[in-house]
């Protein structure tokens, strides 16, 4: 007997100002982005030359269809992005269950799944916008941040997690929401996955935590005078149905069950004013993740004009809701 399977998945996610509320750009489909690409799990692999959009949604829908086989699920070799994704267990935890929606039903030889979810993350007060201040990969591009001499109140809302140097550090973003952050990556090494990069982030956070405390050297971690932190603004609206994962087979029960259609929007906002995100996602399927020398103290310019990671996550859990590796600045708002 075969069975057709249909997942969606729909993220939205914003960092926005409740005092200045922005919308969406328009949707658009990801064949219109030659430089970015969308992976279904933080475990995929990430391009050196493209930008990357993962959301848990996906991951939220895949569960339902799992929830309603309810039997151990076989799927061949040969499909390793399906594989991939019913192996994937990052999506645990990520997002309290009032915090998404994810639904599935049955009808006639069809399993449908979909789930989606919107956070707002504003800030208290809005972080500094920028102009002429950032050009990524030789484009001009809108920006925002913080400078070491700015109020108190402002730089409260940035925390430097890890600074080793201007091209390798960890800044996470405050918002008002307490129970979520930002986090932002910039590194010259290479990673295979967002997943990986998670992990280094872990643990470059132990390493900060240990620098902070030693007098020596944790003038790294406390804002000083000439010190800058620079981050180009987002917004985009793209959705995509996945062909790695259409049109693929896996067995349940002796049931042969085929994915119809795998589709996700995901849309972002990241300026001054905070992060916003909404993501959506559905799937069908027919039944066919030594001690230091006193250092002397020098400005940290961080600013973010090279390849780097953005991770929304909660407080409360080890792996993010939404990635956004960047290479390029096609996402971007440009000048």
């Amino acid at each position: 007997m075969k069975k057709s399977i249909l997942l969606s998945a729909l993220i939205i996610t914003s960092l926005i100002s409740c005092q200045n509320e922005r919308e969406f750009s328009e949707v658009k489909n990801l064949s219109e982005y030659a430089n970015t690409e969308f992976i279904p799990t933080l475990e995929h692999q990430i391009s050196k030359d493209k930008n990357a959009v993962y959301c848990a949604t996906l991951l939220f829908a895949w569960n339902e269809i799992r929830d309603i086989i309810e039997t151990d699920i076989n799927i061949p070799n040969e499909y390793s992005d399906l594989k991939l994704l019913n192996d994937s267990k990052s999506f645990i935890g990520v997002l309290k269950s009032n915090e998404y929606k994810a639904s599935g039903e049955v009808d006639g030889d069809m399993i449908s799944a979909k789930a989606e979810f919107k956070k707002s993350l504003p800030f208290e007060i809005k972080l500094n916008a920028y102009t002429g201040k950032l050009t990524f990969d030789g484009q001009k591009t809108a920006s925002f941040g913080v400078k070491g001499n700015d109020e108190n109140e402002l730089l409260r809302l940035v925390r430097i997690v890890y600074y080793k140097d201007d091209n390798n550090f960890i800044v996470k973003l405050l918002p008002k929401d307490k129970m979520h952050e930002i986090i932002l990556f910039k590194t010259e090494q290479s990673f295979h996955s967002m997943a990986d990069m998670a992990t280094e982030i872990s643990k470059l956070t132990e390493i900060g935590n240990r620098e902070r405390k030693n007098n020596k050297i944790n003038w790294r971690y406390l804002w000083n005078y000439k010190d800058e932190l620079i981050i180009p603004k987002f917004n985009f609206n793209i959705e995509t149905d996945y062909s790695t994962l259409e049109g693929t087979h896996f067995n349940a029960e002796n049931q042969i069950f085929t994915i119809e259609k795998a589709w996700q929007r995901t849309a972002f906002i990241l300026d001054e004013s905070g992060a916003e995100i909404e993501s959506e996602a559905e799937m069908d399927a027919v039944a066919e993740a030594a001690e230091e020398e006193v250092e002397e103290p020098k400005p940290k310019k961080m600013i973010f004009d090279k390849e780097f990671l953005i991770l929304l996550k909660r407080t409360d859990s080890e792996q993010p809701y939404f990635g956004l590796w960047t290479t390029n600045t096609e996402l971007m708002i440009k000048e």
